[in-house]
């Protein structure tokens, strides 16, 4: 049984998650348009309010899971954390588009665009700018930020000190031969982000999509695969 309580929800689009605080909860992505109301859902069956979300962390910038933190932001009224990398200036090409997936993703990629073409999210203004190592203690928390490029290029995810990890779109669990995220920024980035992760050796992972992973199915699926760990190859 861990110490920190970390509640799985389904906004759309994404998995989110919920961080049980001393203080209230702590919101780990936004989902969907759509997202406030089952976000609500969610608190009232927990018998909370919206204002008990102290700190809403977006763990990357990709439309499945921001397109409802502005809703969420206003039913909440909690600061927005990200890394200052998943800002885009105006003009700067979409992260989704500049990456170095394969071609067969990137072509999915482009055909769901066009498949579904109001896919933009709403403007919000973040709040706080994650920095590596950020501490979450002064939120009721003890566990850290840390930034794990690969995946986009701010990347964070949420480590707590009782061996659990919230790691967005940095590991996948949607297909049951690997746990490699579909799309990759860079993939020597991402690399690291697995040596780091490795490193802090956290008993579970939970992924931006698809259900918890093992550290013995991290190890497996990816650390144990020699092709993830080559430059310019998957």
């Amino acid at each position: 049984m861990y110490k920190t309580e970390i509640i799985p929800i389904k906004p759309g689009g994404s998995n989110s998650y919920l961080i049980k605080s001393e203080d209230g909860y702590i919101l780990v992505d936004a989902g969907l348009k759509g997202a406030a109301q089952k976000l609500l859902g969610e608190l009232q069956s927990l018998q909370s309010k919206p204002e008990d979300i102290i700190l809403i962390i977006v763990t990357h910038n990709h439309y499945d899971h921001i397109q409802g933190l502005a809703e969420v932001k206003k039913l909440t009224g909690a600061a927005v954390a990200m890394h200052k990398d998943e800002i885009m200036k105006p003009g700067e090409e979409d992260i989704i588009r500049k990456n170095e997936s394969s071609l067969i993703f990137r072509l999915i990629v482009k055909l769901f665009e066009q498949v579904n073409p109001n896919i933009i999210s709403d403007t919000v203004n973040v709040d706080i700018d994650i920095v590596d190592g950020m501490n979450l203690r002064e939120y009721g928390v003890d566990a850290k930020i840390i930034h794990t490029p690969g995946h986009s290029p701010g990347s964070v995810c949420i480590v707590t000190d009782d061996g659990q990890c919230i790691c967005g779109d940095t590991l996948f669990n949607m297909f049951p031969c690997t746990h490699y995220p579909i799309i990759v920024y860079n993939r020597k980035k991402l690399a690291g982000t697995y040596r780091r992760l490795d490193s802090i050796n956290p008993d579970i992972y939970y992924p931006g999509h698809g259900k918890p992973i093992t550290r013995e199915m991290f190890k497996t699926k990816i650390m144990n695969r020699k092709k993830y760990f080559k430059t310019g190859g998957q």
